[in-house]
């Protein structure tokens, strides 16, 4: 069997790229005026990135996009502002003519309402098999026989994007869970909630019993055909730092329960938390939060490229992403 080392060509290289955040405004900051944005910036760091996939000598088979592909700064012009920002961030993929596989983010919802990414080129789902139903933005994909894709919904259950249809049943359960947990009047503040508590904030969400049913058969489809599997997310699943807890899935315990029933799993690749983190937990799947582009300096960047090994999956971090080396559970 062949080592990362030796083997000239990998079996399969791939993009991701998280938090672009793009938004045709002057720089500005986050909502705690500590963190420094650069929205006009953050397009031309795409458009490096993708240009930098295509002079390599194993050219990329698709791109994971991470979510808040847009900022909700572009909501203040109104919707058709917003649609403007987001046909204008998806155009640098087009020159790649490949596959470009999305999250929804925040921040896409802060624009446009689910119903309008149900039908939109964000919805990756349906470009996708019958495996996969369409009116639902999670979905599989199996890019290598030895490969497969996990896409999760983290904002299914929640707060943002259901102005249009408030009857609807996973926005009433949002409600439920939240105020068990926040009382403050601004539903995205966590003031007085402590440790693990502060991830019940209205930017976070979390995931239906139908999609974590979904997930399980998913799962146990793909341990049953010994294929290792990387979940993509915009929140996070897991968190080893208390203080990276407001940006964590709010019923992450039921969703990593269920991981953890199949060893197929070997990483979770999430957005959401601009300046980044990473570390394997007790069942050796490895985390990881990748920096945001929208937070990079001009002439930084912050985008990764991951390469399918005989044994292992490695992550080749640019500018402010670093470089892992995940295992496989199947060798090749």
């Amino acid at each position: 069997m062949a080592s990362t080392s030796i083997r000239e060509k990998p079996h399969i290289t791939f993009g991701i790229v998280a938090d672009v955040q793009y938004a045709d405004c002057d720089d500005g900051t986050d909502f705690s005026k500590t963190r420094e944005r650069f929205y006009r910036n953050s397009l031309s760091l795409l458009k490096n990135a993708i240009n930098d996939w295509k002079r390599l000598d194993d050219p990329v088979a698709f791109v994971l996009q991470l979510g808040d592909l847009i900022d909700g700064k572009n909501n203040l012009g109104g919707e058709n502002s917003s649609k403007k920002a987001l046909s204008t961030a998806l155009h640098p993929f087009n020159s790649l003519h490949i596959p470009v596989y999305h999250v929804i983010g925040n921040h896409d919802l802060y624009n446009l309402n689910r119903s309008f990414y149900l039908t939109s080129a964000l919805n990756s789902s349906l470009s996708l098999s019958i495996e996969t139903t369409t009116n639902h933005l999670y979905y599989t994909f199996l890019p290598h026989p030895k490969l497969r894709v996990v896409a999760l919904d983290t904002y299914e259950v929640g707060l943002l994007g259901y102005k249009d249809s408030p009857d609807d049943e996973n926005f009433k359960t949002a409600q439920l869970w939240f105020r068990q947990h926040n009382s403050n009047e601004d539903i995205n503040d966590v003031v007085g909630l402590e440790g693990l508590e502060k991830r019940w904030a209205a930017y976070n969400g979390g995931i239906s019993e139908k999609q974590l049913q979904w997930l399980a058969q998913v799962l146990n489809k793909a341990q049953s055909k010994e294929e290792n599997v990387i979940i993509i997310t915009h929140v996070a699943l897991q968190c080893e730092d208390r203080d990276y807890a407001i940006c964590l899935v709010w019923n992450y315990e039921e969703i990593m329960n269920v991981i953890r029933q199949f060893r197929c799993v070997i990483g979770v690749f999430a957005g959401h938390e601009h300046a980044g983190w990473d570390f394997v937990d007790n069942h050796g799947i490895q985390h990881i939060t990748l920096q945001g582009i929208i937070e990079t300096r001009p002439g930084g960047n912050a985008y990764a490229t991951a390469r399918l090994w005989d044994e292992t999956l490695t992550i080749t971090g640019v500018g402010r992403v670093p470089s892992f080396t995940i295992p496989l559970r199947y060798p090749i």
